[in-house]
């Protein structure tokens, strides 16, 4: 496949097969799995997915790209090849199981991709992405670490984040300026969430100034003083100096609901 990549799909190919078959080993695939592909590219991991025998729905945005996936992949039964924005996507137009997930992912689509796999979390098995290093090192982070932020806190609200290995940028066409890294996310609904809404509110507002204490972001909500922040933490045990980045999910949860009892009073 000779399509040279475009800028404006942020396309860095992989070019490594000993790294895509490794990426797809990790969704443990047999024939009686469902896959949905996020981005064929040149068809590097759709290769590895056919030989497992799944049924593969692979969706690629660059018509270009479209001529040879469908002459590489078209006589397969078990692979469709689909002209579409992955973000548009909705699952049960295309199956009504459970679908296994994989893709390597363009920075600057991976936030909305989360959006994406949060709200079709009922339907997924398993994900395999992968991102620039950067921003996979964020989504797998821990409270108290400096990578700590709300795209952590969101997507391990509903998953398990495993950080799988790190990929060196010669392994893409072209290279990218970073290394990548690929991260596994199993569905696990480890916490009660009340009122998404709020929540979600609540921990962007948290780190708003990342340098800033919680107080004063919090501080700036609607009808919402520092003083009663202030007295919020110490009822949770928390220092009232105390960072966003410090915070636990449980304790953001339990945040959460005490502004929003606060804010319906």
């Amino acid at each position: 496949m000779g399509t040279k990549p475009k800028k404006r799909f942020s396309q860095n190919f992989l070019a490594d097969k000993k790294i895509a078959r490794k990426i797809v080993g990790l969704l443990d695939l047999t024939p009686e799995d469902t896959v949905f592909e996020i981005g064929s590219g040149r068809g590097t991991l759709t290769w590895f997915i056919s030989d497992s025998g799944a049924k593969l729905f692979t969706f690629e945005i660059d018509r270009e790209l479209m001529g040879d996936l469908e002459g590489t992949f078209g006589g397969k039964e078990n692979i469709r090849v689909i002209n579409e924005d992955f973000l548009k996507v909705v699952p049960s137009d295309y199956c009504e199981v459970p679908f296994k997930l994989i893709g390597n992912i363009p920075y600057d689509i991976t936030s909305p991709l989360l959006d994406w796999i949060i709200i079709n979390r009922k339907m997924l098995k398993k994900a395999v992405i992968t991102t620039q290093k950067e921003l996979g090192d964020r989504i797998a982070s821990s409270p108290g670490s400096k990578d700590w932020a709300p795209i952590a806190i969101f997507c391990q609200c509903f998953f398990e984040v495993k950080k799988e290995f790190t990929i060196s940028a010669a392994a893409f066409y072209p290279p990218p300026k970073i290394k990548s890294v690929t991260l596994s996310l199993v569905p696990a609904e480890k916490y009660q969430i009340k009122d998404w809404g709020n929540f979600s509110a609540v921990v962007r507002q948290a780190f708003l100034h990342r340098r800033k204490q919680l107080v004063n972001n919090l501080g700036l909500l609607p009808g919402i003083s520092k003083e009663w922040i202030g007295e919020i933490l110490y009822e949770l045990g928390l220092d009232r100096n105390i960072r966003a980045e410090a915070l636990s999910i449980q304790e953001f949860l339990k945040l959460a609901e005490k502004v929003r009892a606060t804010e319906s009073s």
